[in-house]
């Protein structure tokens, strides 16, 4: 899904003294195209046993470009969802934005590849699916994302 994020700002060089005056109010946009995000572990849909439906050690990387340059993995998130509305956060960068008040510490955090776990629903009895969404933010926070499927599938010994 491509995107384009425009961010508008205003000039007045009119009220400044400068410039020409029926230009006062207008305004000029710079748009920042949104990021690539791309999921390379794994590449492709991941079937994998749930021995006894325990949680699974799973290994995700990804990249992200914007205007031909990495996307630092600080500015990376990645999610979990399942069925039933469940939903479980794997990795959020130290400059992911996020609503409200910001700590005065935060700790560094690079999402590029990394190890989670993941496991069986309570719901599901034979297997479970989770779709699993990367998101890149550019600098406005804007995101664009990339999304694999991991199965689990219960195994009794």
């Amino acid at each position: 899904m491509t995107a384009v994020t425009g961010i508008a700002v205003a000039t007045m060089a009119a009220a400044l003294g400068a410039g020409d005056p029926a230009s006062a109010g207008t305004i000029k946009a710079q748009f920042l195209p949104v990021p690539t995000a791309t999921i390379t572990t794994p590449a492709s849909p991941l079937t994998l046993q749930s021995l006894h439906g325990k949680p699974v050690k799973i290994s995700f990387a990804g990249k992200g470009v914007e205007a031909k340059k990495a996307v630092p993995g600080t500015r990376f998130r990645w999610t979990a969802y399942g069925t039933g509305g469940a939903k479980k956060t794997l990795c959020t960068g130290s400059s992911v934005p996020h609503p409200g008040p910001v700590d005065d510490l935060t700790i560094y955090r690079d999402c590029r590849s990394f190890t989670a776990e993941l496991g069986m629903l309570p719901q599901d009895v034979a297997s479970t699916t989770w779709w699993v969404v990367l998101e890149v933010f550019n600098g406005a926070g804007a995101a664009g994302t990339d999304g694999q499927s991991v199965k689990l599938d219960y195994v009794a010994l």
